[in-house]
């Protein structure tokens, strides 16, 4: 498309289950005459074997949503609005949170 694009928006999702977890970013290109949206980037990463529960996976894909989300604006060249996207609340509590908690969830929350 040789139109110039007007705004920028980056969704970044992230999900888990007791199998996997994954995150998956989405561009959202707004143009004068149209709207664009590709999937950028996604991962996915299989449980541990070791039993972790699900809202401890549902912070890990947090944690891979982010990272990703942060290599891809550092190669975009535009002005980016991001958005972060998890259907647990626990996860969005522990972000926006400053208690204590546990070194895993500290470390992860940290880093996001």
């Amino acid at each position: 498309m040789s139109e110039r694009v007007v705004s920028c928006f980056l969704h970044t999702f992230c999900d888990a289950s007791k199998t996997a977890y994954a995150a998956a970013v989405f561009a959202r290109f707004e143009y004068s005459t149209c709207v664009q949206v590709q999937l950028i980037h996604a991962k996915s990463r299989v449980t541990p074997v070791k039993a972790v529960t699900i809202p401890r996976l549902e912070l890990l894909a947090a944690t891979i949503g982010a990272r990703l989300a942060t290599s891809i604006v550092k190669e975009l060249e535009q002005d980016i609005t991001l958005s972060f996207w998890s259907g647990s609340s626990n996860v969005i509590a522990w972000i926006k949170g400053g208690d204590h908690w546990s070194v895993f969830i500290w470390n992860r929350v940290q880093e996001i």
